[in-house]
């Protein structure tokens, strides 16, 4: 019952493309969330998963270099992720910050799971992270405690934009652009 009242305060809340006012977040929600063409690589994934077409579109239209994306992670979503850029698995944030592979240079995805959240080991990892870098964080209202933390890490003065799209948290360090938060409906 919880989760069904916390859904409904999230849709009460949360917005579409005509709620937006950053040409940033305008841009990804119009060509990105809301963008429903039929890729080719969809056929690759589950039809009903519409969770992993996201991620698709999310990793297209990003084009990041790589993926980090922890052991744990849904086959289907590392699939997704897998179908338009370099996926490069690690099994705890600390392992993830210590790695050869460098976050700091290039355009990047985080994926992380929410039970995972550490505070400290996540403002080390987003002190290693590139401006164009993307946390996103899965399940981040699974409990009263990750919505919490979430709410945590979407205040860091290092986050320029946050978007809460119920199921998952998406953190931007964009530095060129003032510090907001949405609710975006997917």
């Amino acid at each position: 019952m919880n989760v069904l009242i916390s859904y409904l305060k999230f849709w009460w809340h949360s917005k579409n493309e005509h709620g937006v006012h950053s040409p940033f977040v305008f841009d990804l929600v119009t060509q990105c969330f809301y963008e429903r063409t039929n890729h080719n690589a969809h056929q690759h994934l589950s039809k009903q998963d519409s969770k992993s077409k996201f991620l698709y579109r999310f990793g297209a239209y990003f084009k990041f270099d790589h993926c980090f994306i922890p052991d744990t992670i849904d086959s289907n979503h590392k699939c997704a992720l897998a179908l338009e850029t370099t996926c490069i698995p690690f099994n705890t944030t600390d392992a993830l910050i210590n790695s050869d592979v460098s976050i700091s240079k290039a355009p990047s995805c985080i994926y992380l799971n929410s039970d995972s959240l550490e505070p400290h080991s996540m403002k080390r990892l987003i002190a290693h992270c590139h401006r164009d870098s993307v946390i996103i964080i899965k399940s981040i209202r699974e409990t009263k405690q990750q919505f919490e933390q979430w709410n945590q890490l979407k205040a860091l003065t290092e986050i320029s934009v946050s978007i809460d799209t119920f199921y998952w948290g998406l953190l931007f360090l964009r530095s060129e652009q003032p510090k907001e938060h949405f609710t975006i409906r997917l």
